[in-house]
């Protein structure tokens, strides 16, 4: 031990230990809820003086709970972080001027006596930092403010609390202290034959009774010298009380072992000759910034990349443009719902992968694709998801293959691949197919009821539908998208929820058509769909279109899904038309309502050959073979039976529906009987 009668005293210099929670929390809250603000936010930390290692003051992701609770065996520090929005911000900003202002609010509590109601406030820290959320790097300060006063000087040698006369009477004293009051407190001796000892708090303590005293505190330094906090104590102390200038005071360090001991904890009897008025505080000098790993006065950098799990660092890394569109371009945009939103897709092929990529760019995680065909060799230069690997292996299927590769880009997407057909009218089964077409209707009607989107991408319109009947059953939001050579029709499925509440409202020079009366994909046909690829050529058979073409159509139809999640009335939003049944972009879209995400149309048909976009809007066609009453009433009362009924002939649904009547009496109108025009030579003569 120092046995110097007139040594400086000095004290041990706080060392921040930052878990990467604290960084994975700033983060988060940098992206969610602070966003462009760089307002300060309170912060707290936490010490331990058992078995204490170095002089740290720790911060992890409980720093940021308004009523955080430090943990068992450690004491509260109360701190400040200014995170600020680019590096050149925090390189810019006055250092001395930031510490002076901490420290002023540290006089402040001295002061005004805050202090002894609330001790961890002599343990004030705060943080200078910035966070490169791209890089996952994060540049930090921390500083620990204390008021420049007049040195303290050791009267003789440091002791142990062992070393005492009746140690055993100090150690039970301490002992009774309840641990939350640990970080300072008074231990009153009064030194007669029969001595009293016995532990106070901060607030009862009586100037006239100093020579009695141990000021005592929690104690973080293994070394000798005291920690950090003891030089704001005695500045406390001695702002306080002015006539304990040129006494000596006696300082218990309060130290534990492993086994909760305190026989290592010191006293420093220490004397402080000159008087210092922090009351002036525009004359205080203030010191405290931490040194960095070199010794040097700088700030760290701490690359959390390294230590992240690689599935989390592409959650975040991914979400990031997402949480950044909240911080300027549209702040009350909901990414909980498309997070959770689940989407199922018919069709892996061109528009399935493009939708299922731009599906994850939006943040959806839960997606399900299902398709019947393999890879092919033409596919991968088209089909995103695929490579040209998996053509060569001749086995791999499109659902499953393309549900592995979203996995591959996000690994925290749940992605499943389901390989049927899917039965279509017009499309005769065969008795030895029956039963494995019942458990691919099985499985089809328990996937659509379990998500919430349906989207129909499938290369043939007869194959769209069944997923639109039951999309239509089941109240699912549909998106449909059909491609031509150069064309394209994206559109929303109009509701069969009940409407409740505004149905849109009248605008001149436009009409309106409520969610609940929009058409679907079948609306417009007057006949039923049959075999579309019984005697065709193979151009007729495979899709040919502009390259181009799929990509567009995909974008718009995530993008119509994403606005109509946004909307306060989702699927059963209204839509407008002028009276020539489309909407042109350029000339009304500025009348019509809008989303948070803009105008939300029934559907849209583009043109490549002039790129020109169009938006018209149609009515429920009250003899839809898809989703009008009578075709849903018999899906409802017959289920499977009715369905095989319309795989064996189309005709059925016309039927069924009344459209068949109405082709008859159409025919009528226009057949002639060829007699009437007999174009004979003979005649002619």
């Amino acid at each position: 031990m120092s046995s110097g009668s007139e040594d400086i005293l000095q004290f041990a210099p706080w060392e921040s230990f930052v878990s990467p929670t604290f960084w994975h929390k700033l983060a988060e809250l940098k992206l969610d809820y602070d966003r462009l603000s760089d307002a300060q936010r309170s912060i707290s930390g936490h010490y331990t003086n058992r078995k204490a290692t170095g002089c740290l003051l720790e911060a992890d992701y409980t720093s940021f709970n308004s009523n955080g609770q430090p943990p068992k065996f450690s004491h509260a520090a109360v701190g400040t972080i200014y995170n600020k929005n680019t590096i050149e911000e925090f390189k810019a900003l006055d250092k001395l001027t930031l510490l002076s202002d901490e420290g002023k609010k540290l006089l402040s509590d001295m002061c005004n006596d805050r202090v002894a109601g609330d001790p961890s406030l002599l343990t004030r820290f705060f943080v200078l930092s910035f966070a490169d959320l791209k890089c996952h790097s994060y540049y930090y300060w921390f500083a620990f403010p204390c008021p420049l006063t007049p040195t303290l000087k050791l009267q003789g040698a440091v002791t142990r609390l062992s070393d005492l006369t009746n140690s055993s009477k100090y150690a039970e004293a301490l002992q009774s202290l309840a641990p939350e009051s640990q970080n300072f407190f008074i231990l009153y001796a009064n030194g007669r034959q029969n001595e009293v000892v016995e532990v106070r708090s901060l607030s009862s303590l009586d100037e006239k009774e100093v020579e009695h005293y141990y000021f005592g505190f929690a104690d973080p330094s293994e070394y000798e010298h005291p920690a950090w906090l003891m030089r704001n104590y005695a500045a406390y102390l001695l702002q306080r009380f002015p006539c304990f200038v040129g006494k000596t005071l006696r300082f218990l360090g309060l130290r534990h072992n492993q086994q909760m001991q305190m026989d290592d904890s010191l006293i420093w009897n220490v004397v402080q000759s000159e008087a210092c008025d922090l009351t002036k505080t525009e004359d205080v000098k203030f010191v405290g910034w931490e040194l960095n790993k070199n010794g040097k006065m700088g700030p760290r950098m701490v690359c959390m990349r390294d230590s992240m799990d690689p599935a989390k660092l592409a959650e975040n890394s991914i979400n990031l443009n997402l949480k950044l569109m909240k911080w300027r371009l549209v702040p009350d945009l909901n990414l909980e719902i498309i997070s959770q939103t689940k989407c199922l897709l018919f069709g892996a092929g061109t528009l399935g992968c493009a939708v299922a990529r731009n599906l994850l760019s939006w943040g959806f995680k839960r997606i399900t694709l299902m398709d019947s065909g393999k890879v092919g060799f033409s596919n991968p230069v088209r089909q995103n998801l695929y490579t040209h690997a998996d053509a060569v292996a001749g086995n791999r299927m499109k659902a499953t293959t393309a549900a592995q590769r979203l996995r591959d880009i996000n690994p925290s997407a749940e992605t499943v691949g389901h390989v049927l057909e899917i039965p279509m009218p017009g499309h005769t089964i065969g008795e030895s197919l029956r039963a494995q077409t019942e458990q691919s209707l099985q499985l089809i009607e328990q996937q659509v009821q379990a998500h919430d989107v349906i989207f129909l991408l499938t290369d043939s319109r007869e194959s769209r539908w069944l997923p639109t009947l039951l999309g239509a059953a089941y109240q699912k939001i549909v998106i449909n998208a059909a491609l031509g050579f150069d064309s394209y029709l994206v559109m929303r499925h109009g509701s069969t929820r009940d409407m409740a509440g505004d149905s849109g409202r009248e605008i001149e020079g436009l009409k309106c058509i409520s969610g609940n009366q929009l058409g679907c994909y079948f609306c417009n046909d007057v006949t039923a769909p049959g075999n579309s690829l019984k005697d065709r050529t193979l151009d007729q058979q495979c899709t040919v279109t502009r390259p181009g073409v799929s990509n567009i159509a995909a974008s718009y139809a995530v993008e119509l899904l994403v606005a109509l999640l946004q909307h306060p009335q989702r699927e059963l939003a209204p839509a407008y038309y002028t009276q020539t049944g489309r909407l042109q972009i350029s000339a009304d879209a500025g009348k019509v309502p809008e989303g948070l995400l803009g105008i939300l149309p029934h559907s849209v048909r583009g043109m490549l050959c002039n790129y020109e976009n169009i938006l018209p809007a149609t009515q429920k066609f009250a003899q839809c073979i898809a989703c009008s009453a009578p075709v849903l009433s018999a899906f409802r009362n017959e289920g499977h039976a009715f369905l095989f009924r319309t795989f064996e002939t189309a005709k059925y649904l016309e039927d069924l529906t009344g459209i068949s009547e109405f082709k008859r009496l159409n025919s009528e109108i226009i057949d002639f009987d060829d007699a009437e025009f007999d174009m004979s030579e003979d005649d002619e003569d």
